[in-house]
């Protein structure tokens, strides 16, 4: 397929095509566009063509040779049909490897109970090289293994697993919400998520600032979307009517709760504070703007090929851990109570 077959698939025009599969640029389209842009592009197995590529460097050396990096997701698919933070890791990973000659081949996978299912796309590609993008269970490696001798997880949990790993640590990111939130004076803080390590650096710090631990205070069981933030809000807002902030496990679940407390009539933040992770592009179009924590999602797809290759060509062999710094990017969703 050719970006011509895409355009005309998508009802845009090829440079539109040509931006978002070829260039470094998260303003290139819409987020909603790009998504459908590169969901055609890999149900089509279109990808750029490295070769084609270096024929216009006329002092490249020229190899015909076609190398893959297969690449799955982690989580169930319910978790990243409405979120760009996968669309952009993603994005970062098949830049970057296709910098250095290689294609990406990537699928969903899921991991219902201990069941283990993966797409034939992943199968039938030749390759020993696979990126896990997010979560996942530390017995899926065993299932992995045996087909995939060199592996790397883009992640915000820290696992203890046999494999590289490219993490910014979600349960710091949480510790450190909670922190800016008791900065403005909150005490009833409460989070919407699963029971992880975001939680747990939610927890690490209601503990810490001495702040109430209210199991009221937490809803850990929902589908991480914006539907579950929706839902989850509004039993959060139901049961504890009384919280003056919300630490959200990522953006998506932010959005949505952002409109259960709109529907509750309450306004954000006058009424209550609202934080959530990851700073994807959503974030700045919401109303009002979301105060969320930013995630080096560029720097970590670029590193986990970099590491992956690495190994590759021998560079090491013991498993590594790098992790990246996060930052909080204070909006509008936050304010400070009078003491």
């Amino acid at each position: 397929m050719s970006l011509k077959d895409i355009a005309a698939e998508v009802g845009v025009s090829i440079s539109t095509v040509s931006r978002v599969l070829n260039t470094d640029n998260p303003s290139a389209a819409r987020p909603e566009l790009q998504r459908k842009i590169w969901e055609v592009a890999k149900q089509q197995g279109y990808c750029p063509n490295p070769i084609a590529r270096r024929l216009k460097d006329k002092s490249s050396i020229i190899t015909p040779e076609v190398q893959y990096i297969n690449c799955i997701y982690g989580c169930i698919p319910q978790e990243t049909k409405d979120d760009p933070f996968y669309l952009q890791l993603l994005k970062s990973v098949e830049q970057e490897a296709f910098r250095h000659d290689y294609h990406v081949s990537c699928a969903y996978t899921a991991t219902p109970g201990d069941s283990f299912f993966e797409s034939p796309l992943l199968s039938n590609v030749p390759s020993d090289l696979l990126i896990i993008l997010g979560r996942f269970k530390p017995e899926l490696l065993n299932k992995l293994k045996p087909t995939y001798k060199k592996i790397v997880n883009i992640c915000l949990n820290v696992l203890d697993v046999d494999c590289d790993q490219i993490i910014c640590s979600g349960r710091k990111m949480l510790f450190s919400s909670v922190e800016y939130l008791h900065s403005l004076n909150h005490e009833k803080i409460g989070f919407i998520g699963n029971h992880e390590q975001r939680y747990l650096g939610y927890h690490d710090g209601i503990l810490t600032f001495g702040l109430p631990d209210d199991p009221r205070y937490v809803v850990d069981d929902i589908i991480i979307s914006m539907e579950g933030g929706y839902l989850g809000a509004l039993r959060l807002l139901e049961r504890a009517p009384e919280i003056t902030a919300i630490c959200c496990a990522n953006d998506i679940i932010a959005i949505g709760a952002l409109r259960a407390c709109n529907e509750k009539g309450l306004r954000v933040p006058e009424d209550i504070s609202i934080i959530g992770v990851n700073d994807i592009e959503n974030t700045q179009y919401t109303n009002p703007m979301l105060t969320t924590v930013r995630v080096p999602l560029k720097e970590m797809g670029q590193t986990a090929v970099t590491v992956l290759l690495d190994r590759v060509n021998g560079g090491h062999s013991s498993y590594i851990k790098v992790e990246f710094p996060f930052q909080i990017v204070k909006r509008g969703s936050c304010r400070a109570l009078n003491p």
